[in-house]
């Protein structure tokens, strides 16, 4: 946390009401959203500046979050900011049938693979999902996101129909486990990421080691 100077009423009504935790604040002592002050909030793993110039729709609104956006006009932006920062696990699962690697992220990794070949799931239309790999790491949601870019010309269409509209995973990858397995370990050496807890189910690997295909095949949509 990085607050030099009080926060006024608006903005700790504000932090509380979404739940915004102290840790994520970065005093911006007045200046608007420069790259050099996007590098200080990203060195001190804060995502959240407040006391910054007013927002052009709103002259009290002077919060940011890292990526520049108001978070008082959209305040959609807040709960996927804080994912960033909530401790998970990130895995890697594959499926022999569908010769699919599948990357992403969550809470409880027993219960999330266990849903992915329920019957009425079948998450992609297969049922013989497996973990590979698990990792504890205190930035869920920016883990799995900096991992996803690293194999996104590998990545699959998958669409999940939520509220009536079509919406792309961006988990499933034609991909061989090595490869999705090294942007993790990238993640580690080149940008200082730490996972924990890590479990590697070694003897399943080599068959998982599907070829890396620049693939755009859509899979059916299918409802959440």
């Amino acid at each position: 946390m990085i607050i030099k100077h009080a926060l006024t009423k608006t903005q700790e009504s504000f932090i509380k009401k979404h739940k915004i935790p102290a840790d994520l604040l970065f005093d911006a002592q007045g200046e608007g959203m420069t790259e050099e002050l996007k590098q200080r909030m990203s060195e001190a793993n804060t995502v959240f500046a407040y006391n910054t110039v007013g927002c052009v729709k709103d002259d009290n609104h002077t919060f940011k979050t890292i990526g520049g956006h108001c978070p008082q006009c959209e305040t959609g932006k807040i709960a996927l900011l804080l994912r960033e920062h909530v401790a998970g696990y990130i895995y890697i699962a594959g499926s022999r049938k569908g010769t699919l690697i599948k990357v992403g992220s969550t809470s409880n990794i027993i219960d999330r693979i266990k849903s992915l070949n329920m019957p009425k799931t079948r998450y992609a239309g297969f049922d013989d999902w497996v973990l590979l790999y698990d990792a504890r790491t205190t930035t869920q949601g920016r883990s799995e996101r900096k991992i996803q870019q690293r194999l996104s010309e590998n990545r699959v269409n998958y669409l999940i129909e939520k509220s009536g509209k079509a919406t792309d995973t961006g988990e499933l990858y034609r991909c061989s486990y090595n490869k999705a397995k090294d942007a993790i370990t990238a993640l580690e050496t080149e940008e200082s990421f730490e996972f924990t807890q890590i479990h590697e189910k070694r003897d399943l690997i080599p068959d998982y080691q599907f070829k890396n295909l620049k693939a755009r095949v859509q899979v059916p949509v299918v409802e959440a």
